[in-house]
């Protein structure tokens, strides 16, 4: 009887106070919407390869050079022939695999397709515990001919068939393989940095023609291992600078240098690498702990505003719910029966918000996926919903444990003697308090998005050095019947009414990429080459880019620029060819200018003993361009020539980019059949440097505009409830000739105080945080820009104060003062 009786009160409550019920159950339901659907985000992003039932022992390294003369440059690369090495020398290590990603031509029939093919060690049905759904993996990988496959190519490339025991020939380029299927394993998860699509025996033999496992700094593999139970992996990481002094051979020889100086190696847990890694080599787009850390801090605080609401809203009406509470004191109602009363109002309300929020979420999940690239969802069916159930209570308690005290405090014979409901000053200044907070979080949260936003804008309109529009790459120059039709496609290209030039290059615009080599001058000791970093490009690279030289010339096939292969050379070839620089280049040789540099040499040493070497005369200098990501520093580089080997097609054309896209596709599908048609446009490349940036800017954007939201929600029930309870002195002003507008800028200045102080309080804070995120970008906007933006928030802030009070302050104003002096 007694909690059918809470019900009807609380019921009864909420119909009576339709304002503030909506205020509170929409407050709360867009908190709990914002809060589950970062958290949703944050937990896949913690969750990376923690379904691996051996996840806590294994391990990957990674490699960090440091070169005198050269900036750091990283890699989650390994060289191939460090493995035995690594066993022999670690006896925690129980297991390890190589694992290299290729993409062979696979032929079936007049069918072709390019997978990732994952070439590995026997060991990697160790580390991994793989969920087989055909065949078995007791004897897999133990004949250079078994393939295991996933789930996905079984039925691409068999349908319905039983692909077990099935052959699918493979064409590496240095080798070609009938493989037999002997597994299907289950599709890695997307919440994984490694995906096996296709897993085979790495054997070395078939490597000869490459120094791939014979190079300790041919970095051409991902490298796994898993450890015994209980080893502390600080004592393997500790002892890996002896590790690479005793087998790394130090980079171009340099003096007067320790190896482990120049090159450092740290394991990672395989459960850390989504989050933690650093190094170009990734198989997938890396997170970033730094933006989970934000955004589980962004729901935070919206938790706390909406939390705040429900409590500024609750202790405001609580003064109006005096008499209430007295009255049920005087028949008999003990504070334990009020207190539970009041915070079931306050679960009640709660459940209703959390019922919107999962509307709201499943609403905006398909958008939301969108926007960030994941596939989340709510699992209804799992511990998810009881979760879910429990936050709710979570925060119905933690919100309603204050008001409900506040309210069964009140004493009977003080309110019933003077007639009247209660409102305490200490009641009022802490919902000043707390508005305080509220806002100082929504204008950080304001200036942090400015920020942000004005960070991406600036990164995204920096000039490139080079003509970025109406440019089509094309890949696939790697693969051997790409090289030998090199000059073909070219031609048939260029044919095309809308190509204006074609070039061939290693460099792909936008995409991070690292491959030093030494050079030095004539004044330099041979022991003392200075490493570069150096880029391959064919001719009229930089002309079809839209690059201007600052000095000399560019590559020209009627001189001899190009230069003779290493064994040429070795058996009297000419050992002269061309190379051109950059301006970042300049100083790493000592040149003081490029006119200066023009003409001059460099010197390359080839073979194992050095009694050879290349000279390169520098025939052009180039300005600093931005070919990397914008994320790093212009690097000092070397553009060398590079006629049959390359790795992309650039084509500069004019009109439609999707029609030259099927011209483009037609001559390559006719010439090369056997090779897939892969390509991007060079604005897209560039874009996609920034598109998990944007998605996350977009999150945060969005999340502080719902928090900012929640606060001016709140402070319009508040001035709506000061509006009312102030309606008998605001009629007493307008009798004694107090006009409409007055009244307003009264209400309105008792309002801008707590969000004044806010602003005093959310400045130094938001500009010392945002200047510390900037230090992370080479290329950043000023700090005097964060100054701006906090004068800029604090001012928005205040007129949304100001238009969120001025509309309830001028409805009561405008009353009637007759009506206002019959109030209460």
């Amino acid at each position: 009887m007694l909690l059918t009786n809470y019900f009807k009160s609380a019921y009864r409550n909420l119909l009576g106070h339709k304002l503030f019920s909506l205020i509170n159950i929409m407050g709360l339901a867009i908190g709990l919407a914002a809060v589950m659907l970062i958290t949703l985000f944050v937990r896949d992003e913690l969750s990376y390869d923690t379904f691996w039932a051996n996840a806590d022992n294994i391990y990957r390294p990674q490699f960090e050079a440091t070169v005198p003369g050269m900036e750091t440059v990283n890699f989650v690369m390994m060289p191939a022939i460090m493995r035995d090495s690594f066993m022999k020398d670690f006896p925690q290590v129980t297991h390890a695999a190589r694992l290299m990603r290729r993409t062979p031509n696979i032929k079936f029939g007049n069918t072709y397709f390019q997978d990732n093919f994952i070439l590995t060690d026997k060991e990697i049905i160790d580390i991994f515990d793989f969920n087989v759904v055909a065949g078995s993996l007791d004897n897999a990988l133990t004949k250079t001919t078994d393939v295991i496959i996933n789930e996905t190519l079984a039925e691409k490339y068999f349908g319905n068939d039983n692909p077990i025991g099935k052959i699918i020939p493979a064409d590496f380029e240095l080798y070609e393989r009938d493989y037999e299927v002997v597994a299907v394993i289950e599709d890695t998860p997307e919440n994984s940095m490694v995906d096996f699509q296709m897993i085979g025996l790495v054997n070395p033999d078939d490597w000869t023609e490459t120094q791939t496992f014979t190079n300790w700094i041919s970095l051409s593999n991902q490298f796994y291992f898993s450890v015994t139970d209980g080893t502390d992996i600080s004592v393997i990481n500790d002892q890996l600078p002896a590790f690479v002094e005793r087998n790394f051979i130090a980079l171009q020889n340099v003096k007067d240098k320790k190896i482990s100086e120049m090159i450092f190696l740290e394991a990672v847990n395989i459960k850390d690498i989504h989050l933690k890694a650093t190094g170009v080599g990734e198989w997938k787009p890396k997170g970033n702990m730094t933006m989970v850390i934000i955004f589980a801090s962004v729901s935070v605080l919206i938790l706390i505003i909406a939390a705040i609401n429900f409590m500024n809203l609750s202790t405001a009406r609580a003064s109006l719910r005096a008499k209430e509470v007295s009255l049920r004191k005087v028949l008999g109602a003990s504070r334990k029966n009020l207190i539970i009363q009041f915070l079931g109002e306050s679960l009640m309300i709660t459940f209703i918000a959390l019922f919107i929020a999962l509307l709201v979420v499943e609403v905006s999940l398909p958008t939301y996926n969108e926007i960030i690239n994941k596939s989340l969802d709510i699992n209804y069916i799992s511990v998810d919903i009881l979760e879910l159930l429990g936050f709710a209570v979570l925060i119905g308690l933690t919100a309603g444990v204050y008001p409900a005290f506040f309210l069964s405090n009140f004493r009977p014979a003080h309110i019933l003697r003077a007639n009247k409901s209660s409102e305490s000053k200490a009641s009022s200044s802490l919902r000043s308090i707390l508005v305080i907070f509220q806002f100082t979080i929504s204008i950080t949260l304001f200036v942090s998005t400015a920020v942000v936003y004005g960070q991406m804008q600036y990164a995204k309109n920096i000039e490139f050095g080079y003509d970025e529009e109406n440019m089509l790459m094309v890949y696939g120059g790697w693969r051997d019947e790409v090289s030998q039709k090199r000059e073909l496609l070219i031609t048939e290209f260029e044919r095309l009414p809308n190509v204006t030039s074609v070039t061939t290059s290693f460099l792909r615009p936008g995409r991070e990429g690292a491959n030093i080599t030494g050079y030095r001058t004539a004044d330099m000791d041979v022991n003392d080459s200075t490493v570069i970093n150096n880029t391959m490009i064919g001719y009229g690279f930089f002309e079809t880019y839209g690059v201007k030289l600052l000095a000399g010339r560019e590559y020209n096939q009627d001189r001899p620029d190009a230069i003779a292969d290493d064994d040429d050379i070795k058996n009297g070839a000419s050992a002269h060819g061309a190379v051109m620089i950059n301006e970042a280049g300049l100083g790493r040789y000592g040149f003081s200018s490029p006119e200066e540099a023009v003409g001059e040499y460099l010197y390359q040493d080839i073979g194992d003993d050095g009694n050879f070497q290349r000279e390169f005369e520098i025939i052009g200098v180039i300005p600093n361009v931005y070919f990397d990501s914008l994320k790093y520093e212009i690097k000092p580089e070397v553009f060398q020539l590079s006629v049959e080997r390359f790795g992309t097609f650039s084509i500069r054309f004019t009109g439609d980019p999707v029609s030259i896209v099927d011209d483009v596709r037609n001559i390559w599908n006719q010439e090369l059949q056997t090779v897939e048609f892969e390509y991007e446009h060079v604005i897209d490349s560039l874009a996609g440097q920034y598109e998990k940036e944007e998605g996350e800017m977009t999150m945060f954007a969005t999340f502080s505009g719902l928090a900012i939201f929640i606060a001016c929600l709140g402070l319009f029930g508040l001035a709506s409830f000061t509006a009312e309870r102030r309606t008998k002195e605001i009629g007493i002003r307008k009798v004694m000739g107090a006009s409409d507008i007055q009244i307003v800028k009264m209400l309105i200045f008792q309002f801008s105080k707590p969000v004044i102080i806010a602003n005093i309080i959310a400045w130094p804070v938001a500009y010392l945080a945002m200047s510390r995120w900037l230090e992370s970008f080479v290329y950043r906007i000023d700090d005097m820009i964060i100054i701006a933006l906090c004068l800029f928030a604090g001012l928005t802030a205040l007129l949304i104060a100001w238009a969120t009070v001025a509309g309830n302050s001028y409805s009561v104003a405008k009353e009637n003062p007759i009506k206002a002096l019959r109030y209460e």
